[in-house]
């Protein structure tokens, strides 16, 4: 399918929008994996919406870096080894991690509640059923197309050229025979 098709926003609440809302929300396992190779700035725990972890690993990683600059290079190997096990961790669990943030994400795209119906809508009432514009819904003749006026540009249901083709092969059927 065309990516141009995946991107058309129709507007409104329905199912569509909400899908093309929550495909922009997602969090993507490869952009995760990416960011943790940046682990000291903590960019993979902004992405996973955990900014006090972010700013952990770059308190970590200016306190490895002071400290290298002080004469500590035990202690900027200390905390760097710190910072790898954190992130080493974050490795493992970011699977985990993902899913429970796109799994929240889905519950707040989907469970959002829609505006609904208007205040002053009350449904459908008899003297509809009287318009001759409604009066093919009604429920005696549900089942039954509206029949087509004439020089009414509306094209036939498949149904009807299903049945307008059986009734041409018919036709032929019985031509060939009587030849």
């Amino acid at each position: 399918m065309n990516k141009r098709w995946t991107e058309l926003d129709l507007g409104g609440g329905g199912l569509q929008s909400a899908n093309l809302r929550l495909a922009a929300l997602l969090r993507k396992r490869g952009t995760a994996y990416a960011l943790l190779a940046l682990f000291p700035l903590g960019l993979h725990r902004n992405y996973l919406n955990d900014p006090r972890g972010a700013w952990l690993y770059r308190a970590g990683a200016g306190l490895a870096i002071a400290a290298y600059l002080l004469g500590q290079p035990l202690v900027s190997a200390g905390v760097l080894a710190m910072l790898a096990c954190g992130a080493l961790y974050d490795l493992v669990c970011l699977e985990r991690l993902i899913a429970n943030i796109n799994k929240q994400l889905r519950i707040q795209v989907y469970l959002r509640q829609a505006p609904g119906a208007p205040p002053d809508f009350k449904g459908r009432f008899p003297d509809e059923l009287d318009d001759p514009d409604l009066r093919h819904k009604s429920p005696a003749n549900i089942h039954q197309p509206p029949s087509p006026e004439p020089g009414s540009p509306r094209l036939p249901s498949f149904a009807e050229q299903e049945r307008l083709l059986r009734e041409l092969a018919r036709r032929r059927s019985q031509e060939d025979k009587s030849a």
